[in-house]
C-alpha cells in the first residue's frame, strides 16, 4: 500500500512538472501573439488616426473575443452583463484588412484544451484608448495576478 501511494506521488509530482513546463511554453507564444497583436495596433493607428474597431462606438464600448473555441456560457453571460458591445473575431479581422491592405488571421491561444485560465485573447476599445489581453499560468513582470488562478498580460493604447 505505502509503495503504491508512493508511485502515485511520484508520478502525481512529474505530471505537475510537465504541466508546468507546458505551460510555461505556451506562455511564450501567447506573449508573441499579444505582442503581434499590438504591432498591428500601432500600424493600424499609424494608418488611420484611430484604433481597430473604434469607429464603430456608438454609446458602448467594444470588445472581442479572439479565440478559435466556442465561447464558455459563463464569459457569454458574464459579457452581457457589462456595458460593452461585442464584436466577433472576423468583424475585428475585415476592419484591420480594410486599413491595413492586407490579409489577416488574428492568432488564438494555441492551447487545445481548455485548463486554468480563460484560454482567449480579449481586444477592448473605447473612445480614448484599447488593449490586447491574454491570460498565462506563470507570472511575468508585465502580468498582474488575478484571483490567484492566472496571471493576465494586457497592452494598451491610447487614441
Amino acid at each position: 500500500m505505502r509503495i503504491t501511494l508512493l508511485v502515485v506521488v511520484i508520478l502525481l509530482s512529474g505530471c505537475a512538472g510537465v504541466e508546468s513546463k507546458y505551460q510555461a511554453d505556451m506562455d511564450k507564444i501567447r506573449i508573441s501573439h499579444i505582442d503581434s497583436f499590438r504591432g498591428l495596433m500601432d500600424e493600424y493607428a499609424a494608418k488611420s488616426n484611430s484604433l481597430p474597431l473604434q469607429s464603430e462606438i456608438k454609446s458602448q464600448d467594444i470588445q472581442v473575443f479572439i479565440t478559435h473555441r466556442k465561447l464558455p456560457k459563463w464569459l457569454v453571460e458574464q459579457s452581457e452583463q457589462l456595458s460593452v458591445e461585442t464584436y466577433s473575431r472576423s468583424e475585428l479581422e475585415q476592419d484591420l484588412e480594410a486599413v491595413l491592405g492586407r490579409d489577416i488571421n488574428l492568432p488564438t491561444d494555441p492551447q487545445n484544451v481548455e485548463t486554468f485560465a480563460p484560454n482567449l485573447y480579449i481586444y477592448q476599445v473605447t473612445k480614448n484608448w484599447a488593449c490586447v489581453a491574454g491570460h498565462l499560468y506563470s507570472q511575468t513582470p508585465k502580468t498582474k495576478n488575478i484571483q490567484n488562478r492566472y496571471h493576465k498580460y494586457e497592452l494598451c493604447l491610447k487614441s
